[in-house]
């Protein structure tokens, strides 16, 4: 036994609540007020500015304030109504995440794995590659492996995936079939599944036509979006958090507060409290709403400042993507990020996801303006991964469809303009692009 002193964080509800407001969506966050507004009766929606002047009377003006100007029991009434229509339906994401919590991994590897979470789309699929997700992150290797491999056991079977082809055979893999035809397709003879060409891959592998159809319709039994059953934030219309507007070279950053549910502390039950000075029990049931409610209050104004404090720090950093655009993007990782604005690097990723900026070159989600470098030859600094797909993009958007570039012609064409990119990586970014290949797009 060993007796001494040593420190440690706790979150306080106050800090949990930040964290889960910074974390959420716009949506999520009205979802989260109204659910908090419902359960406390000290606290209330203040009217949009200019409104209702008798409504927004005390503190109703102010975001960030304490009271109001009394009750408005028709908005309390919508409120139970919104409420009571709140469907149980929880995100892809949300599954995920409880799983790894009661996964009992090493504390490093769930860490790891929850991050990793962040990287998937709608269907499951990263959107990133995960060696420049491990590089972003800067995770060790072993605990990253790990945590990708934790993620690739979760429920739904395919998740993970870096595309549909290898959702695929991790599906396979978790039915027991790693060694059928149909993993032999997926992974020899992909270009052929995908154009039907079946009497090609049965030549190659010297079986008959009717066998290699009979494994290509086994992958039709499988399920090619893994997060088909969750409900899907992004299908609603994204409504921007942040704007840029250029003036010269001069780039600002504001929040535009679309969808930011406004808050205040009732009056009405703030003279209740001092009427009932005397009574123990519904004092200390009174102060403990009020101070719930001013957590709440607090949380929405600091995830604001927060968000607004990444985003300029970023817009900072990528001043050449909102000046020149997408083929500008240069290489950034959430720890310069973090260091630039004295916050956690868990504090930075969860004020970046589902946080929308739109600017002259369209809306864009901040997180992705954080890209791994791509070593180059030629220069003295790395090439976003961002970048180059937006090269990519462009290049192809520029061919010629009777004569569309091979990936052989777009690895050429970049080498012509000094950037060094392997063929296979091409390829890779082409098909994260959803850009067919040239055999596909050539037109007649």
């Amino acid at each position: 036994m060993q007796q001494g002193m040593s420190q440690s964080m706790v979150a306080t509800a106050a800090m949990q609540m930040f964290m889960r407001a910074l974390q959420a969506t716009g949506m999520e966050l009205s979802q989260m007020a109204a659910a908090a507004v419902a359960a406390n009766p000290a606290l209330e929606e203040l009217p949009e500015p200019g409104k209702d002047r008798r409504e927004a009377e005390g503190d109703a003006g102010d975001f960030y304030g304490d009271g109001s100007g009394g009750v408005d029991y028709e908005a309390t009434r919508r409120h139970d109504v919104m409420m009571d229509s709140l469907t149980e339906e929880i995100s892809l994401a949300d599954a995920l995440e409880s799983q790894v919590r009661q996964s009992a991994l090493p504390s490093a590897v769930e860490s790891a794995c929850l991050r990793l979470i962040s990287y998937l789309d709608e269907h499951g699929y990263f959107t990133e590659d995960p060696v420049e997700i491990a590089r972003m992150l800067q995770v060790p290797p072993d605990v990253f492996n790990k945590a990708l491999r934790a993620l690739r056991d979760l429920d739904p079977p395919g998740v993970g995936a870096t595309g549909l082809r290898q959702s695929l055979m991790l599906q396979l893999e978790r039915l027991g079939e790693a060694d059928s035809l149909s993993m032999t397709l997926l992974r020899d003879h992909w270009d052929e599944l995908v154009r039907h060409r079946y009497d090609l891959a049965a030549k190659a592998l010297g079986l008959d036509e009717a066998t290699v159809a009979g494994a290509a319709h086994r992958l039709a039994r499988l399920n090619p979006d893994p997060g088909s059953a969750f409900c899907r934030a992004e299908h609603h219309v994204i409504s921007p958090d942040l704007l840029v507007v250029r003036n010269g070279d001069e780039l600002q950053v504001s929040l535009t507060g679309n969808g930011i549910p406004r808050l205040g502390l009732s009056a009405q039950y703030r003279e209740m409290l001092a009427e009932h000075a005397d009574e123990p029990e519904l004092r200390r049931y009174l102060s403990q709403c009020f101070r719930e409610g001013r957590n709440m209050i607090k949380a929405i104004a600091d995830r604001q400042e927060t968000i607004l404090t990444v985003a300029k720090a970023v817009v900072e950093r990528q001043r050449s993507f909102f000046l020149h655009g997408p083929q500008a993007l240069v290489p950034l990782k959430m720890e310069q990020i973090a260091d630039a604005t004295g916050l956690a690097v868990s504090t930075v990723s969860r004020a970046v996801k589902g946080k929308y900026i739109k600017c002259d070159h369209g809306v864009y989600e901040l997180r992705s303006f954080f890209t791994a470098a791509l070593p180059a030859t030629e220069h003295d600094e790395g090439i976003s991964s961002g970048a180059i797909r937006a090269r990519i993009r462009a290049l192809v958007d520029a061919e010629d469809p009777r004569k569309p570039l091979s990936d052989a012609g777009i690895e050429a064409a970049l080498a012509a303009e000094g950037i060094t990119v392997a063929r296979r990586t091409i390829a890779k970014y082409r098909d994260q692009l959803r850009i067919l290949p040239a055999s596909l797009r050539k037109q007649r």
